[in-house]
């Protein structure tokens, strides 16, 4: 096969380096025919113009004799150019000239189409691995897992599944591979079949619901609360379902819960623990928001982070799904609205950034960011939140 292809090309690339020198030499015309051309529609031209009435048959009659003049004038200039090329082709053309011709154009032709496949086969036998013998698809995945690239390897685990889709083993090494791969809606499938053959443990509902996290754009939504809030009381220590639940009381906008929960997270954690300095971060951000004191309805339903009132629960729960697209995007489009108007705090920039993927709009998230960076210029950590925030959400920083 691998030959066929390589012959096809071959032939295909002699093809176009030789039609040019195949083509027959098309004579161009002369100057003087040219201008032959030009004066005969001019004469048609003048007839047009006295059927139109545009000129009268005196200025008609001097044109013509002025357009013929030049006419005449061009047919013996052509005439006599014919002739000299006549006697010049004849004074230094010979046969043995016209052969010769032939045959440069026959060498150049035949060069050509031995060059390009003898080069191509040194060029091959050089630098390619002539001596590997064919691997079809089955022949690779065949191959010891020490020899196998990870496409191969993924490909290979992936048929064994399919095989046999009760492996436990074998969906635990692919789920952490899928995630770390970005192919979220596999490591979910993983993860699913961890938790249908094995049951629950705080290991897969927190990893399940880490990539559902992932998916929904760092939004901690209904099911993955609900994983994290099981995981938590299989083990109440254990430091990613808090974490997680954590953030998701700070996005709902239960300010005071959250902070609790940080505080309790960073005096539970080992010295060094890596989300520690995110967590102080949360802390001081939501404690900032809650300087004034206890938090009324009023404040939450304004605050950068809170969720939809039960009233707006309520009434989205008898929309229909299209109805229920509009009224987000119709929250998220007044609250960019307003940020491009009034500006706002790094969490409300955030929580924009954070709705624009939601909604699927990667584009319209960079130009928030942009957007975020230029408004919050006089604030150094508020430009340091919009920028973590969008390093961990994968949208692109232009300053």
């Amino acid at each position: 096969m691998f030959w066929t292809i390589a012959v096809v090309l071959t032939l295909v690339t002699i093809a176009i380096a030789t039609y040019p020198l195949m083509r027959k030499e098309r004579k161009l015309d002369s100057a003087n025919a040219y201008d032959m051309t030009i004066y005969k529609s001019q004469l048609q031209e003048i007839e047009g113009d006295v059927e139109r009435g545009l000129i009268d048959e005196t200025e008609a009659e001097a044109a013509r004799a002025e357009v013929a003049r030049r006419l005449i004038g061009a047919q013996d200039a052509l005439e006599k150019e014919s002739e000299s090329d006549r006697k010049t082709l004849a004074a230094t053309a010979s046969v043995s000239q016209v052969e010769s011709g032939r045959s440069n154009l026959r060498f150049a032709v035949v060069a050509i189409a031995l060059l390009i496949p003898f080069l191509s086969l040194g060029l091959y036998f050089t630098l390619g691995s002539p001596e590997l013998p064919a691997q079809p698809l089955q022949a690779r995945l065949s191959k010891p897992p020490e020899t196998q690239s990870l496409t191969e390897l993924v490909a290979s685990a992936e048929k064994k599944l399919a095989a046999n889709p009760d492996d436990l083993e074998g969906w635990k090494r692919m789920a952490p591979v899928y995630a770390r791969m970005r192919r979220t809606d596999d490591a979910i499938k993983a993860y699913r079949n961890i938790l249908r053959l094995e049951g629950e443990s705080v290991e897969a509902l927190s990893d399940l619901g880490e990539v559902l996290v992932i998916k929904n754009a760092g939004v901690v939504k209904d099911e993955a609360r609900e994983l994290f809030q099981r995981a938590n009381l299989l083990d109440a220590t254990a430091p990613k379902p808090r974490f997680f639940l954590a953030i998701a009381l700070g996005q709902s906008g239960e300010t005071r819960d959250a902070i609790e929960k940080w505080q309790a997270l960073v005096a539970d954690s080992a010295e060094g623990a890596p989300w520690i300095p995110f967590a102080k971060e949360q802390i001081a951000a939501l404690q900032k928001r809650n300087a004034s004191g206890s938090t009324t309805e009023g404040e939450k339903a304004q605050s950068p982070l809170a969720g939809p009132s039960k009233e707006d629960v309520d009434n989205a729960a008898e929309l229909t799904a299209e109805d229920r697209q509009q009224m987000i995007e119709g929250m998220v489009s007044n609250l960019a609205d307003r940020l491009n108007s009034e500006g706002g705090t790094a969490d409300e920039w955030v929580r924009l950034i954070r709705a624009e993927l939601v909604l699927n709009r990667p584009d319209m998230a960079a130009k928030t960011v942009t957007r975020a960076l230029d408004a919050l210029q006089s604030d150094v950590d508020g430009l340091e939140k919009v920028k973590a925030a969008a390093r961990s959400l994968g949208v692109s920083i232009d300053q």
